[in-house]
């Protein structure tokens, strides 16, 4: 009986002393960021932190492919990490990726800072709507300034922080480790956890007054002050759940999407004014909600009244060839839409995105516009053409038609004209059955007709 008890005992104590250590491994939150930084990343960013945080979450890992994008945007991600109450791990990943511009301000903000092979950071320095690197003084000194106040608060390389802006420098994983402006490299997320395990997370005061946090080894804390500390013992075995955005999240993220917003309003356009020729078929219905979804997605970027003032003046020049039919407005209304195109992309605010990503998202939008607008051109060709055309059907046909009477016209009667019965009048003398008539004119259903012996 005693040894059933000390078995037990041992059982509890035993649980009791895993217990801890299964909790201490906790858990880890992935979340992906591989598009242009806008409000929609802002709130994916915020959404996964207050997730992490209500579900007890030891790390969050954002894995960053991004050219950059609006400089609003990028600055409250780097204030939300600056705030997160869990360790925020920015990894710029997979291999071959990139965190340019306004992604290398983020990387800067995270707490632990992580590269995979092949990857790239830089081109920080801000662009004009050219992509043109910006030079003014007064906004380069404020950039400069928070890349390097970033980097201090989190133990990097102030100056090489700065040259990211002020030169506009591009590094890989081994010469960012080097000027150590991240904290290691790793190609995957086992790697990465496994080389995290060994160390804590500090927030130390400097002589200064200042607070700074410092990645350094759990073994060789020594006597180092600190006020907040995070370890990461067992983070290897932690579990990992990779984020998934909320609908509205992933909504806005598409509406965001430059390209997507112009082929909403170029199409949603066309349609309304069509359906409004055409109504009955709801067309104009479908119109007017792609217009408003364009016009959601270009309130979620920025929008940019120049260019969409141009949208609507080219759409209204394609339309108006339908009444004129010269030819001259359909094309000056093309042209205006790939000029709008070209200046709605980078918006205002949008300063922070690498030069190769401005070239390359508008030659993508001036295509897509120029698609679209030829598409469109085509099929106001067609409708003008058809408008043109003489009337082949329908009553409209039989002006100047002969027919056969079939029942007198006295004055009104029956002909037969095409095959077809009609009631008709006859202007003039009376016509007897089987007499030939003309047709020269129509009121309702009643055709005017002249007896062959009238004719002149």
């Amino acid at each position: 009986m005693k040894g059933m008890v000390l078995v037990v005992v041992l059982a509890l104590v035993l649980v009791m002393a895993l217990q801890p250590a299964a909790k201490a491994q906790g858990s880890v939150l992935v979340v992906s960021i591989s598009s242009d930084i806008a409000q929609p990343t802002v709130q994916l960013v915020t959404d996964s932190i207050n997730e992490a945080n209500v579900g007890g979450a030891r790390l969050i890992v954002y894995e960053l492919n991004t050219p950059g994008g609006d400089l609003t945007s990028v600055t409250q991600i780097m204030n939300a990490f600056n705030g997160s109450p869990v360790p925020v791990v920015v990894w710029v990943s997979p291999s071959g990726a990139a965190a340019w511009s306004g992604g290398t301000y983020i990387l800067m903000a995270a707490d632990i800072a992580v590269m995979a092979s092949g990857t790239t950071i830089g081109s920080a320095q801000p662009v004009t709507s050219t992509g043109e690197p910006i030079n003014e003084t007064k906004i380069i000194n404020a950039l400069t300034g928070l890349m390097r106040d970033n980097a201090r608060l989190h133990d990097r390389n102030e100056t090489a922080a700065q040259q990211f802006i002020t030169q506009n420098v591009n590094l890989g994983p081994e010469d960012a480790l080097r000027l150590h402006l991240i904290d290691f490299a790793a190609d995957s997320l086992d790697s990465l956890l496994s080389q995290l395990e060994p160390d804590s997370l500090l927030l130390t005061t400097t002589t200064m007054g200042t607070s700074v946090w410092k990645l350094v080894s759990t073994s060789s804390l020594g006597n180092i002050v600190y006020t907040k500390r995070y370890d990461f013992s067992g983070i290897s075995q932690a579990a990992t759940t990779s984020y998934s955005p909320s609908f509205g999240v992933q909504l806005l993220t598409l509406l965001s999407n430059p390209i997507l917003s112009v082929v909403l309003l170029l199409v949603g356009g066309y349609a309304v004014i069509i359906g409004f020729k055409t109504p009955g078929y709801g067309v104009e219905i479908a119109g007017a909600l792609m217009v408003l979804l364009a016009l959601i997605g270009f309130g979620v970027i920025g929008i940019n009244l120049a260019a969409l003032l141009l949208f609507i003046i080219g759409i209204a020049l394609t339309l108006l060839e339908i009444k004129t039919q010269h030819g001259i407005f359909a094309l000056a209304g093309i042209a205006i839409i790939i000029l709008g195109s070209f200046l709605e992309f980078p918006l205002p605010g949008w300063e922070l995105l690498a030069p190769q990503a401005v070239e390359s998202s508008r030659e993508t939008l001036v295509s897509v516009a120029l698609v679209m607008s030829g598409i469109f051109g085509v099929i106001v060709y067609k409708v003008a053409q058809a408008r043109r055309m003489k009337v082949k059907v329908g009553p409209q046909q039989l002006m100047g038609k002969m027919g056969t009477v079939i029942r007198a016209l006295t004055p009104r009667g029956e002909v037969r004209v095409e095959g077809q019965i009609w009631r008709a009048e006859t202007i003039g003398a009376e016509a007897k059955e089987g007499e030939q008539v003309e047709v020269v004119n129509r009121e309702g259903l009643i055709l005017k007709v002249q007896p062959k012996q009238a004719q002149i």
